[in-house]
């Protein structure tokens, strides 16, 4: 590939960059570009961001959860049609896996052979700004190919030219621009990160504000000159992958305001494979889509619209005919949440939920586990097979209880010997708070795609 690509990357968490990642896809959209987003990390909320001010699906770019050759594979796919790739970070530009940054930012720049753009927040300093930046420039055996910095949070037009000069004087980089401190189009936190687009309305209104800004205040056209200059290793073309049937299986996906949490790749794997994949909405839906064969429930917030999602009676009352006939049905996080007895709420607010799994969560005041992990299929499930390892996350506030897990034994990525019971099995149902991807082993999306065709011969919902 020649045209350009670059990773924005920050100093530290909290610097700005999807603020800015966003209106950089935002400007680069407004110019006339076709530009895909990525973003590194296991993160579902800010590629909804990076998909809204960019028009295309953003994908995820994980060390830990995707071979490095997969990788390469799904950053080459995912650029087709376009003509310019922007990928953000995640966290700092050296903080991953451990004290060397495994699967970090900079270790996602090297892999791809990306260069890298610095944003730094420079709100609070001056000349000390250039001293930071001269430091992650140089970091001895771990940093990429640095081409320019974006300062951020700019108090004005004289501290902007103060910390430009000195940037430029003292690390010979060029600064391609800086944005003010902008309190109009903050984007809002909750627990787990940013409030997802689904739920922002305005959001439109943020992200053209945004792309005005940085049309404005950064040098795009040397930005995208420099970035052109790159050199990425040689191509690791993806297996081809064809559909299990002639006819399409019909998967539906649990979308809405409430559960969001998929990766695009994970769901394009199982299109290629033969999925015709069909939202439904468990706040808004009635029922499971017509003639549903296969069932899946990504993360979510599901605590936030707890009484909506209880109220849907018939909807539960769908779940549970579905399940009781067979239905495979595959949940993560949010959505195995969903699927048990009940969940109690931050506020003691407790509600019944599908009742699929004898499992009662609540949520707590803190985060309960959060990182990469290691899974042990203990147990034969719809997607693996006994004895499988596999990469996955977790990330999440509440406690289950009531249920025993059986389906698998995770462990920390680092830390091996700290490790617990986790996954709920059903019937035809696999439920965990792990959130996996399926392009790291595809073998997981032909058994639970197999499991619905077996089930062709009698009835489907």
């Amino acid at each position: 590939m020649t045209f350009p690509a670059f990773v924005v990357a920050a100093a530290t968490s909290g610097s700005g960059k999807t603020t800015v990642t966003t209106g950089i896809l935002r400007a680069l959209s407004l110019k006339g570009h076709r530009v895909q987003p990525f973003k590194v990390g296991p993160d579902f909320i800010d590629p909804s961001y990076l998909t809204a001010a960019a028009g295309r699906p953003c994908r995820n770019l994980d060390g830990h959860l995707l071979p490095g050759p997969t990788i390469q594979g799904l950053f080459e796919k995912g650029c087709g049609g376009a003509d310019v790739a922007v990928v953000e970070g995640v966290m700092g530009l050296y903080d991953g896996l451990g004290a060397e940054g495994l699967y970090s930012t900079a270790w996602t720049a090297r892999r791809l052979g990306l260069p890298v753009v610095l944003l730094v927040d420079a709100a609070a300093g001056a000349t000390s700004v250039a001293a930071v930046i001269h430091g992650f420039a140089t970091l001895p055996g771990l940093a990429p190919s640095l081409i320019g910095v974006i300062l951020n949070r700019v108090g004005g037009e004289a501290h902007g030219e103060t910390v430009t000069e000195a940037v430029r004087s003292l690390t010979g980089l060029p600064v391609l621009g800086w944005l003010p401190k902008m309190a109009d189009v903050a984007f809002p936190s909750r627990h787990l990160g940013l409030v997802p687009a689904v739920e922002r309305a305005e959001l439109a209104l943020q992200i053209d504000r945004l792309g005005r800004e940085v049309l404005e205040r950064i040098d795009l056209e040397r930005l995208l000159a420099l970035a052109a200059d790159r050199k990425s290793p040689p191509g690791a073309p993806l297996e081809e992958i064809f559909p299990l049937a002639d006819r399409p299986v019909r998967v539906a996906y649990a979308w809405d305001r409430a559960f969001s949490f998929y990766y695009r790749d994970a769901l394009d794997l199982l299109e290629a494979f033969g999925a015709e994949l069909v939202p439904t909405s468990p706040l808004e839906d009635e029922s499971l889509p017509e003639a549903t064969e296969a069932l899946l429930v990504g993360g979510g917030y599901p605590e936030v619209f707890l009484d909506e999602l209880a109220d849907n009676a018939p909807y539960l009352a769908s779940l549970r005919s579905a399940h009781a006939a067979g239905l495979p049905v595959y949940a993560e996080c949010g959505g195995m949440m969903y699927l048990g007895r009940s969940l109690t709420d931050g506020r003691g607010h407790r509600r019944d939920l599908a009742g699929l799994l004898v499992l009662e969560t609540a949520m707590t005041g803190r985060l309960q586990r959060f990182g990469y992990v290691h899974v042990d299929v203990l147990e034969e499930t719809i997607l693996q097979k006994r004895g499988e390892r596999l990469p996955g996350h977790e990330f999440h506030y509440s406690v289950a209880s009531g249920a025993v897990p059986d389906a698998y034994r995770v462990s920390r990525a680092r830390k091996e010997i700290l490790s617990w019971p986790e996954g709920y099995r059903s019937g035809s149902l696999l439920a965990s708070y792990v959130h996996l991807h399926l392009w790291s082993d595809p073998a997981m999306v032909v058994r639970f795609l197999g499991r619905a065709l077996e089930r062709r011969g009698g009835d489907v919902c």
